[in-house]
């Protein structure tokens, strides 16, 4: 156990040397990263940014030519059309940067998350050492059998196991955290926000107002119908063929009917991450739970085992139970930041707009706060 514990100090101190060094032997200093500067990052400098401002740039060079021809061929409908096209290619840049937000967020907790799930490994692993030290002892004094030396040893390669999992969760994490800010100079990041439990009371009615008002899918809708309605209005004429406002009208009602399934979409999007939201933020604290459970459990079976009354399985089924009664406790806090993420994406609300919608809310209505629809 000695040598294996020096090995591990040596690779992990080679690690941190390779981490920390740049090519020629200078040191790479380490800058604190939160969130918001996350997400800046990812809207600034990643490919999916990057691009998305490409296409935009294409549809404005179009918008331009066509701008060009109508001043040779006047033409009122074209024109509008021509408007249109543009205003609907800014949506799609829009919402093209809404998404990636949120994939730099939930990019940002999984780093969060596979860190800490490396630190759960680790406490786990130190458990693990330390129960094969105990048995290993009482088996040289003839106090235990060697299965039970075997079932430790078997318990400390499992731990092992698990802190290499997690050193390639972590790497993983690390790597498509990376891509997603467009961090192509490796620079080295210390993710200053908390993976940590944060409930935010929340009113559904209120969120659907929101997201009715400030979603660009819908904005995008009324702007086609906007369109439409100036169509019908340039057709009303008695020069314009018959057929051709009686099509610009059909148009129209498409429009609008379009909206409204936009809008419908939208109310049951925010209803079921409202609702996924609900769920996990009910979970947490069962998760918690359980954890703290799990762990006296592992107390109460370790002075067991001490004076005789129960078998090794015994104890080391209760230290991975307690390991996995943490790792879920983790995973449920994580699932919910993602939710929330989600839900508050889902009504079209930035990331520094949250705080100061709801930290509003929260003061001056908090007749509502127990309110969910």
């Amino acid at each position: 156990m000695k040598a294996r514990e020096k090995t591990f100090t040596v690779a992990l101190v080679i690690c941190l040397i390779g981490f920390l060094l740049v090519p020629g032997g200078e040191t790479q200093e380490i800058v604190a990263l939160s969130l918001q500067d996350a997400v800046k990052l990812g809207l600034e400098k990643s490919n999916e940014a990057r691009l998305a401002k490409e296409k935009l740039e294409e549809a404005r060079v179009t918008f331009e030519e066509g701008k060009a021809t109508l001043l040779l061929s006047p033409s009122i409908i074209q024109e509008l059309s021509l408007q249109n096209t543009w205003k609907i290619a800014q949506r799609n840049y829009e919402m093209t940067l809404t998404q990636h937000a949120l994939s730099v967020e939930q990019g940002y907790y999984n780093v969060l998350k596979a860190q800490q799930s490396l630190d759960l490994a680790q406490n786990n692993l130190k458990r693990a050492e330390s129960q094969y030290q105990n048995i290993q002892t009482k088996y040289s004094l003839g106090m235990v059998a060697e299965i039970d030396l075997l079932s430790a040893e078997l318990e400390l390669n499992r731990a092992e196991n698990e802190i290499q999992k997690s050193r390639r969760a972590l790497a993983l994490a690390q790597f498509q955290f990376n891509q997603l800010i467009g961090n192509r100079e490796n620079q080295n990041y210390q993710l200053s926000d908390k993976l940590d439990f944060q409930p935010l009371e929340v009113n559904l009615e209120e969120s659907l107002k929101y997201a009715l008002a400030h979603r660009l899918e819908i904005e995008q809708a009324q702007d086609n119908v906007s369109l439409k309605e100036k169509e019908v209005e340039v057709n009303s004429n008695p020069y314009t063929p018959p057929l051709t406002l009686q099509k610009s009208k059909v148009q129209l009602s498409q429009a609008q009917i379009n909206l409204e399934n936009t809008q419908n979409s939208v109310i049951l999007e925010v209803r079921q991450n409202y609702s996924t939201l609900k769920d996990a933020e009910e979970l947490v604290p069962l998760q918690d739970q359980n954890s703290k459970i799990a762990q006296e459990k592992l107390r109460i079976a370790q002075a067991q085992f001490d004076a005789g009354l129960i078998t090794t399985v015994d104890l080391l089924d209760k230290q991975y139970a307690t390991y996995e009664a943490e790792t879920a406790y983790l995973q449920a806090v994580f699932d919910y930041r993602v939710a929330q993420a989600t839900f508050f994406t889902s009504l079209g609300m930035s990331l520094e707009e949250r705080p100061k919608t709801w930290q509003k809310e929260s003061t001056e209505q908090p007749e509502t706060q127990n309110q969910e629809g």
